[in-house]
C-alpha cells in the first residue's frame, strides 16, 4: 500500500514540475540573467486595437506604473497589432493577476525624449492564470513616432 502511495506522489510531483517547466518555457526572462524591474499587478483593461475588430490586434493595460512613473495618467500596457485571438494577450481578462517586467526603454535621441514621451517601453507580462508570458511595447508607435 505504501509503495503505491509513494509512487502516486512521485508521479504527481513529476507532473507538476513538468507543467511548471512547460508553462514557463516561452517566458523570455527564464534564461536571461539581465536584472529587470518587475512587479505584480492586475489587468485593468483588455481590448482590440480597433474597437470590435480582432484582426487589428489586441492591447492590455495594467494597474502598474512601472516604467511610466513620471506620466500621471499612464499605466504599463502592451499593444500587439499582430496578436491573434488565440494569443495569450487576447486571452487576458480584467482582474487577472500578472507579473509586469520592464525589459527595455527607448534611448534619448533627436526624435525621442523618454522624459516627455511615454511610448516605446518594452514589457514582458507573465499571466498567473494562463501560466504563460508575452512581450510587447506599450504603444503602437514608438517614442518620437507618429
Amino acid at each position: 500500500m505504501s509503495f503505491r502511495f509513494g509512487k502516486t506522489i512521485a508521479l504527481a510531483i513529476a507532473f507538476l514540475l513538468t507543467q511548471n517547466y512547460v508553462a514557463r518555457a516561452d517566458d523570455p526572462l527564464e534564461n536571461n540573467p539581465q536584472p529587470y524591474r518587475c512587479e505584480d499587478s492586475v489587468v485593468t483593461k483588455v481590448g482590440t486595437y480597433f474597437e470590435n475588430d480582432p484582426s487589428s490586434g489586441f492591447y492590455a493595460v495594467f494597474q502598474s506604473k512601472l516604467g511610466v512613473e513620471q506620466f500621471p495618467d499612464t499605466r504599463a500596457a502592451v499593444v500587439d497589432r499582430a496578436a491573434g485571438t488565440d494569443s495569450v494577450l487576447a486571452q487576458q481578462k480584467v482582474g487577472d493577476k500578472v507579473q509586469v517586467c520592464l525589459i527595455g526603454s527607448p534611448a534619448k535621441d533627436q526624435y525621442c525624449d523618454p522624459e516627455k514621451d511615454s511610448r516605446g517601453r518594452f514589457f514582458r507580462i507573465y499571466s498567473y492564470r494562463l501560466k504563460a508570458a508575452y512581450t510587447g511595447t506599450n504603444a503602437n508607435h514608438l517614442c518620437g513616432g507618429a
